[in-house]
């Protein structure tokens, strides 16, 4: 057989994996991976996507493996393309995200153990990345490329998923060697492909739990929403008459437009996770959002017991005293947790408290409704931008987050209606996530409607990945909401000084954001009132194109969002009910 380089060796490893994108800034590291994707990509069906910035391209891997439940791939080159990659590396690790990070070296004998000699771009990359991944290493040799290949999906796809580094020096890379040295094993023969692992005994310790509790609550974390468990969270609610709460992350699990289902930033969802006496939490560490799991939102531990299921052992009873752990794919327990509690108790209607959540709800649900009534209001509240895309956009179009309290008026105005719509940096907060999340979306689903609705200081930190949009032929639909500053900052300094001060720096100077996407080869408009958002959204759609509408909100609300009081609660960790 012909000698192969190294470049296709790891091309070929990547399509035994199933990978249909490889996201990186080509560079003279890596040259003879790009050559084998130029030659061989088109047969096997790997595509190269080109950003403007790495970190940017991690970000869009992020969002392709939460919408699709595959990993990412991302290539960086030496030295500065590793250095950009690192913040995105960081955010997919916050959620738990399975991006599989390439990074090249310059070659083995200037590189690594070398980087007092002064090469030009050497730097220590297994020591910079180390705290930013689950796991990552180095190949030393040309024939353990496959082998290191499947350690990297193995880790980063096992028990709680998030992103790999792999060190792979230039000069393995552009040598040849013979391929029968290094096979090339199909998934099916590395790793655990099905998700069949559970304890049939702690299930039916939980199913008891269930069946002789009187009011449950199922509370679904993004380890809901990777294992796609919606069907089966919705089945064993509607079976118990449970209410069913979420994290921002799992929003969409089952529609919010359902009976059952309560907003996570209204007081219903605290009085079901408070007066529930069973709460199943389901992919969910029960973490700091989640006020720890403990008092006031939850029970006493004493007397409100926890089921938890969780991808990842180290997570079952990590903030809460656990009753019953069940370990293993959420989609997989709940399905066997439904036939186990069908045997022990008929199917009920939902539980009275349920009307009195629900009145709860539809009385917030008012109040902010008719704060954003009057569509001719000027200058327009952010909510009015998705209250509007509430109506044009189908339940299944990908919604995407970004921002500091633009995102808090997206929460409560977005209606999630479907699983895997929603896409947010919940437990990173990282500004900036949003375009590259759209692209990363669409890339998954191409067929499907890609929004995201951003704050003007969020967008501005990757905004030139538009270009990247463009140039992709991905028609991502971004509404930026302009307040000209960084408006939860001003939030922050009048809760703590009480006052704005003018040296803070929060201001920024006019940018027409529409005009600069229009300038990069995107369609653009300019609103100022919520009733033109619709004819704006409407040609928007109808180009074809990655399009921006510059939406002009009011700065003086946006200091005070809804749920500013709850997000204050959970980042003091002091909540007052």
């Amino acid at each position: 057989m012909t000698d192969i380089t190294g470049g296709e060796l790891l091309v070929r490893c990547l399509h035994a994996e199933g990978v249909k994108f490889i996201h990186g800034i080509t560079d003279g590291t890596y040259m003879m991976v790009i050559e084998a994707l130029e030659r061989l990509g088109p047969d096997l069906g790997i595509r190269l996507i080109v950003p403007r910035h790495e970190a940017a391209a991690a970000h869009a891997c992020d969002a392709y493996t939460r919408i699709t439940g595959e990993p990412g791939v991302v290539l960086a080159c030496a030295g500065p393309g590793a250095a950009n990659l690192l913040a995105g590396l960081m955010c997919a690790e916050a959620e738990g995200s399975p991006v599989i990070a390439f990074t090249t070296t310059r070659r083995s004998d200037i590189s690594d153990s070398y980087v007092h000699q002064g090469g030009m771009q050497v730097s220590r990359h297994l020591d910079i990345f180390k705290p930013a991944v689950k796991w990552n290493g180095k190949v030393d040799h040309w024939n353990r490329i496959p082998d290191m290949v499947r350690h990297a999906f193995r880790v980063a796809l096992s028990g709680r998923p998030g992103p790999v580094q792999l060190l792979i020096p230039e000069n393995i890379l552009n040598e040849k060697s013979d391929p029968t040295s290094a096979p090339i094993w199909p998934q099916e023969k590395c790793r655990v492909l099905d998700s069949a692992g559970y304890d049939p005994n702690a299930v039916q310790r939980a199913a008891k739990l269930l069946a002789d509790a009187d009011l449950v609550n199922i509370h679904c974390g993004n380890g809901a929403e990777r294992a796609g468990a919606g069907q089966e969270v919705r089945a064993l609610a509607e079976y118990l008459g449970a209410a069913v709460t979420s994290t921002v992350r799992a929003r969409g699990i089952i529609s919010d437009e359902h009976e059952l289902c309560f907003h996570p930033t209204c007081l219903s969802r605290i009085m079901a996770n408070s007066q529930a006496d069973v709460v199943l939490a389901v992919g969910t560490r029960l973490g700091e959002l989640n006020m720890w799991g403990k008092p006031p939102m939850w029970g006493e531990p004493e007397t409100q017991q926890l089921i938890q299921i969780d991808t990842e052992p180290t997570h079952i009873g990590l903030n809460r005293p656990v009753d019953v752990g069940l370990v293993g794919d959420a989609e997989v327990i709940l399905a066997r947790l439904i036939d186990a509690v069908k045997d022990l108790t008929a199917k009920r209607e939902p539980h009275p408290k349920i009307a009195e959540f629900r009145t709860v709800q539809n009385q917030w649900q008012q109040e902010l409704d008719e704060a954003v009534a009057d569509m001719d209001r000027t200058p327009m509240l952010t909510g009015q931008i998705l209250k509007v895309c509430n109506e044009v956009f189908p339940e299944d179009a990908v919604f995407v987050m970004d921002g500091g309290n633009t995102t808090l008026w997206n929460i409560h105005y977005h209606l999630p209606r479907a699983m895997r719509t929603v896409i947010y940096s919940m437990n990173y907060g990282h500004l900036g996530t949003g375009l590259p999340y759209a692209i990363g979306a669409k890339l998954a689903r191409p067929s499907t409607p890609v929004y995201c609705v951003t704050g003007d200081s969020a967008f501005g930190f990757n905004i030139q990945e538009l270009e990247t949009a463009v140039r992709n032929d991905l028609a991502v639909i971004i509404i930026v909401a302009v307040d000209g500053a960084y408006g939860m900052e001003k939030t922050a300094q009048r809760r703590m000084f009480g006052r704005e001060a003018d040296w803070f720096g929060h201001e920024h100077a006019p940018v027409r954001y529409d005009q600069v996407a229009i300038a990069m080869g995107c369609h653009g408009e300019y609103v100022e009132i919520g009733s033109q958002i619709k004819p704006a959204l409407e040609r928007a759609q109808a180009s074809g194109k990655p399009a921006v509408i510059h939406a002009v909100v009011d700065p003086v609300a946006n200091i005070d969002p809804p749920g500013n009081w709850l997000w204050t609660a959970a980042r003091t960790g002091k909540l007052e009910m």
